[in-house]
């Protein structure tokens, strides 16, 4: 017996908006650089320009980084579904029994 998952990782996930938010913060911080590098001297403005581009790839890199890891996660879980779920069990009642226990 095969199970389908059409949309196992939905579009709006919160990873996806997570990175989206920070390519946000990116593009803002990049206008703000811009507004102010008219009055900042020429070192401070390649200085400010270097720091968001290290941020844009930073944030590229993570946005490839989840992407993988969702997909890697997606095709372990169709592999493995009875597995998981029951790995999945296993764990949430661990951690069920040591949050009772520190009561």
């Amino acid at each position: 017996m095969e199970l389908y998952y059409k949309d196992l990782i939905s579009e709006d996930a919160s990873l996806e908006k997570l990175v989206d938010d920070l390519m946000l913060l990116v593009q803002g911080a990049n206008e703000i650089a811009e507004a102010a590098g008219a009055t900042l001297a020429t070192e401070p403005a390649k200085e400010l320009n270097t720091r968001l581009q290290r941020l844009k790839d930073s944030c590229q890199r993570f946005k490839l980084q989840a992407v993988s890891s969702a997909q890697a996660t997606d095709k372990v879980l169709r592999r493995y579904p009875y597995s998981s779920i029951g790995f999945a069990f296993a764990v949430g009642m661990a951690v069920g029994l040591l949050f009772k226990r520190s009561r």
